[in-house]
C-alpha cells in the first residue's frame, strides 16, 4: 500500500541548443513520473521509474480501497454506538 498521487512531469534542461530550447518546436524531456504524498505530517515527492509504474499504481489503488473501507468501518462503529446509547436500560 502507498498513499499519494502519481503525475507525469516534463522538464526543460539548461543546455544551450538542446531540443527543449528550440524556438520553433521545443520538445521537453520526459515524461518523468512523480509520486507525491503526505505521511506523518510531512509532504514527500519521489520519482518513479517506468518499470515500477504498474506496481506503484496498484499500491496507490490498494491504499485508496483501504482508506475507504476503514472510513466505512468507523462509520458503522459510530452508528452502532449511537444505537446502543438509544436502547432503553434493561
Amino acid at each position: 500500500m502507498r498513499p499519494g498521487t502519481l503525475s507525469k512531469q516534463y522538464n526543460v534542461c539548461g543546455k544551450p541548443g538542446c531540443r527543449c530550447k528550440d524556438s520553433r518546436k521545443p520538445r521537453k524531456h520526459g515524461p518523468y513520473y512523480q509520486l507525491s504524498y503526505t505521511y506523518m505530517g510531512k509532504s514527500k515527492t519521489e520519482f518513479v521509474k517506468k518499470e515500477a509504474l504498474v506496481e506503484t499504481r496498484k499500491q496507490i489503488l490498494n491504499y485508496s480501497r483501504f482508506k475507504k473501507l476503514t472510513l466505512e468501518w468507523v462509520g458503522l462503529a459510530l452508528r452502532m454506538a449511537q444505537l446502543r446509547r438509544a436502547e432503553p436500560d434493561r
